[in-house]
């Protein structure tokens, strides 16, 4: 299969070829199956996005998958672009996991957790090693756990409700920043040479998801509403220079996030929605920014989607500095996804 989204640049009033994706699907014997998701970003070298090996014939109600996936930290940061509800990803993610989510080459292990209730209860825990990101960026890959648990309820034939929660550990390494001011001193001699920033500081995110759905039986192609609300909070080690020292010292951040998105089918092939963003910056913490979105998606078939999206963006004076100096904006988006080939169901 493979999907394509055109839209324009976040930073500039044009048209951008924002990413291409292929993906390969394929059962290698009757015990286990690989998928291979190739990404083109605009502008960047071709890229393995997810590569793993996942069973299917383990006793019990048991997975394993090896090799590189996106983490199943929550709900988004699951989702490939094309498979948003919005066109950008929201800012809490971007600004705690990086652009291109968090993602782990090492393994998983799901679980079927079995209770007399008879209720879908999951738990997914994750060892691997995090490619590069804010949360989780030393340089020699230390090793990230992650630990996932989802409680699924059907309270009524029209709805249901997903809650969920994860915590993910592992360590992180001096910002280029500090590298580059670190560096300044020790030219300038205001700094011994010996002074060097750690490499293994603890990092920590935990997050909370909900996701309610109601798409009634008897008219679920022409109406249906989802509710979907995360919220994250890093706890980051980070070290700063003290020039009057002549030394670094180490501090730790604690930084809140989240987003809740709303959206409601009006017709076959139209949805409207809307979401809310905030976050705190964990390399600042008095930085903070907000977000308020409109969105409208058009659905021609399962294999084509259109997306226009408003969105007013406000930043205090710390997170405008982080931002280049961009203070509040509006920023208006158009995006086109054709998808080829054979697919199968979208999760829930």
């Amino acid at each position: 299969t493979g999907a394509t989204s055109i839209q324009p640049r976040g930073d500039e009033d044009h048209f951008d070829l924002s990413e291409a994706e292929v993906v390969f699907q394929s059962a290698v014997d009757p015990f286990a199956r690989v998928e291979l998701v190739l990404a083109f970003p605009s502008g960047e070298s071709p890229e393995v996005e997810e590569g793993y090996i996942a069973t299917t014939d383990l006793p019990g109600p048991l997975q394993l998958r090896g090799g590189r996936t996106k983490s199943t930290f929550g709900k988004w940061n699951l989702y490939h672009n094309h498979q948003f509800f919005s066109i950008d990803r929201p800012p809490v993610l971007s600004t705690f996991f990086g652009e291109e989510s968090l993602t782990t080459d090492g393994l998983s292990l799901s679980v079927l957790i079995p209770n007399p209730a008879g209720l879908y209860l999951d738990s997914i825990t994750e060892v691997g090693a995090a490619t590069h990101g804010p949360a989780f960026n030393s340089g020699h890959r230390g090793l990230t756990y992650l630990e996932h648990f989802t409680a699924f309820f059907n309270p009524s034939r029209d709805h249901t409700l997903e809650v969920g929660a994860t915590g993910v550990f592992g360590e992180t390494g001096p910002p280029e920043a500090l590298i580059a001011e670190v560096n300044a001193a020790i030219d300038a001699g205001t700094l011994p040479g010996t002074v060097q920033p750690q490499d293994g500081l603890d990092s920590r995110v935990v997050g909370f998801d909900l996701t309610w759905k109601w798409r009634p039986v008897d008219r679920n192609v022409y109406r249906s509403f989802v509710l979907q609300t995360e919220f994250l909070r890093s706890r980051r080690e980070f070290e700063t220079l003290d020039l009057a020292l002549r030394a670094l010292t180490t501090a730790t951040v604690t930084s809140d996030g989240g987003y809740s998105y709303a959206e409601y089918q009006f017709r076959k092939r139209w949805r409207a929605g809307a979401r809310f963003d905030w976050t705190e910056f964990p390399e600042d913490p008095l930085a903070r920014e907000r977000a308020v979105s409109g969105i409208l998606r058009f659905h021609p078939s399962e294999f084509q989607e259109l997306r226009f999206q408003i969105e007013r963006v406000t930043r205090n004076d710390a997170a405008a500095a982080l931002a280049g100096g961009d203070g509040d904006e509006t920023r208006l988006f158009f995006q086109w996804i054709p998808i080829i080939g054979a697919h199968g169901a979208h999760k829930y």
